[in-house]
């Protein structure tokens, strides 16, 4: 269980750089098309179906990462209590 636990920790701060990253990139792309909006509206139109695709990838992944969150109280929740009888 401490194996899985140190995977979910690990899987989850990977997460959490991937989302930071994500977000530097959102505003870099925001101050480079607020002076260009025709070629934001254009390449918005032209990728619908790319960003449909995007957008259900991350959702899926920001599911994932709730279920690992709810994971990790659980095996930490399973660890303690396995010590606390161990320790009885």
């Amino acid at each position: 269980m401490k194996d899985r636990l140190a995977y979910c920790m690990e899987w989850k701060n990977s997460v959490d750089i991937y989302l930071a990253n994500k977000e530097i990139t959102k505003k870099a792309d925001i101050e480079y098309y607020r002076s260009r909006p025709i070629l934001k509206l254009i390449l918005d139109i032209y990728f619908i179906p790319t960003n449909f695709i995007r957008l259900l990838k991350f959702l899926r992944m920001l599911h994932e990462y709730k279920k690992n969150q709810i994971e990790i109280k659980v095996l930490t929740y399973e660890l303690f209590n396995k010590e606390n009888r161990r320790l009885k």
